[in-house]
């Protein structure tokens, strides 16, 4: 249940983070402006885009991992925490941008959800394919144990 509490609060932070001015295209662009004051606009309008493209993909990878600790620890997900951490931090991904629309600051565009996708997507396959590397090792050293009755 406390990891169940974990991902609630940190979607609460994704949504109060959206809801806050700083999270704006705009305020992004004025901070790099003043750290890298020799950036033409067309290289402040690039960094902008990339910054914040890989926030979200960063935020949205964090999240599966967090959902996906929390299903495992919950007896009805642990057959499917990976499915089950991609499909809410994909639904999470889906309400963020449905939200946004409605903030002046934010655009909310359903392209973010590709992208955030896209973080959501690294960590599921990351997980899948290390929780498939368990199991083999699993399967192995019990067919040893078996071998070893015989």
């Amino acid at each position: 249940m406390v990891q169940w509490a974990v991902v609630a609060g940190y979607v609460l932070v994704i949504f109060l983070f959206s809801r806050n001015d700083v999270s704006g295209a705009g305020y992004t662009a004025e901070l790099l402006a003043k750290w890298f004051p020799h950036l033409s606009r067309a290289e402040l309008r690039h960094y902008v885009f990339l910054l914040r493209k890989v926030g979200h993909v960063l935020a949205y990878g964090l999240l599966t991992f967090l959902a996906y600790l929390a299903a495992r620890k919950t007896k009805k997900l642990q057959a499917r925490p990976v499915l089950t951490a991609v499909l809410a931090s994909l639904l999470v991904a889906a309400v963020d941008e449905s939200y946004q629309v409605h903030l002046q600051h934010r655009s909310g565009v359903w392209e973010d959800v590709l992208i955030d996708f896209l973080g959501i997507a690294a960590v599921g396959s990351g997980l899948w394919l290390a929780a498939r590397r368990r199991n083999k090792h699993k399967e192995v050293a019990e067919a040893n144990v078996e071998n070893e009755r015989i």
